[in-house]
């Protein structure tokens, strides 16, 4: 069976992982072209793109499709099955005709809920208990097609978007797989049209603390955006990550510091960071942030932009 895999970030990378390591028919991967990244700018490919280079594979990366010439490239490719993972383009209708069996996309979630770029940030922002991986075939909608295969994950109280982002991958790999292992037993299931949500995809400026809140939901913030972008807040003219933190129920006026264990009032509630980063420096726990950083008890961390 010839495959087809579409993919860009480092989610994608176990699931292309256990296809070469099972010596599947991959004749092409198609990722996202090389793009500025890290401190330096430097041109980079995607972890995709490394991977699939040192492995010989053919890497494909066209800016788009709207193009007539990359339609018949991949045509010339003669898939069986196209496998999409956290790709990052639109596929036209046009192009979803061409595989035999189709293509299938493997999302973040138990569908239909969270629907769209970012289900993992999604989920912990909304403090959901349990997420998972659905595979299902693509149709023109947003993540609207039948489902074919899917498992579910209890979400830990200690995951962030990393350790999900690891967890849900993993399940992926197994997943996908499964379906290229038994493709010609494949069932479909119709997604429920209720309880249907969007993940949409996460702006910068959502990663900013707001101390207004309560504890739980800071708490949720700065799980959604760990490790990356990582959630943040001003003070004495730096923006500081907390990466992880503790919840509690100190009393005062958001965004007062409350004493020498920086434990921070919010909303309601209050939270102690546990692991914080300073710009251009790598995360450290609290009292090491202390030691090079101090905030005196009764500094109230002004919101901005609220």
């Amino acid at each position: 069976m010839k495959i087809v895999f579409m993919g860009t970030s480092s989610f994608a990378l176990p699931i292309l992982k256990i296809l070469v390591e099972n010596n599947s028919n991959i004749v092409a991967v198609y990722t996202q072209p090389p793009r500025p990244a890290g401190r330096g700018n430097k041109i980079q490919m995607s972890p995709i793109g490394r991977f699939a280079k040192d492995k010989q594979l053919k890497i494909l990366h066209p800016e788009n499709f709207s193009d007539l010439s990359e339609i018949q490239l991949f045509k010339s490719l003669d898939p069986d099955l196209v496998l999409v993972v956290a790709y990052g383009l639109i596929l036209p209708e046009q192009l979803l005709a061409v595989s035999k069996m189709g293509f299938f996309n493997v999302h973040a979630s138990i569908l239909p809920r969270w629907r769209g770029a970012a289900p993992i940030q999604r989920a912990l922002l909304s403090n959901d208990k349990k997420t998972g991986v659905s595979i299902i075939k693509m149709e023109t909608g947003l993540d609207t097609g039948p489902i074919v295969l899917e498992r579910h994950l209890k979400i830990e109280n200690t995951d962030n978007a990393g350790s999900l982002n690891n967890k849900l991958s993993r399940i992926g790999a197994e997943l996908a797989y499964l379906l290229c292992t038994n493709s010609k037993n494949i069932e479909y299931t119709i997604q429920d049209n209720t309880g249907v949500t969007y993940a949409k995809k996460i702006e910068k400026s959502e990663a900013q603390i707001d101390w207004c809140v309560d504890a739980e939901a800071i708490n949720c913030r700065i799980r959604a955006f760990s490790p990356k972008p990582g959630a943040w807040f001003y003070c004495s003219g730096e923006r500081i990550k907390i990466l992880e933190c503790q919840i509690s129920d100190g009393i005062g006026e958001a965004g007062l510091i409350m004493d020498d264990d920086f434990q921070i009032a919010c909303g309601d509630g209050s939270i102690f960071p546990t692991v914080l980063q300073r710009p251009g420096r790598l995360p450290m726990n609290r009292e090491k942030f202390l030691r090079g950083f101090k905030v005196p008890i009764g500094t109230y961390l002004v919101n901005t932009n609220f």
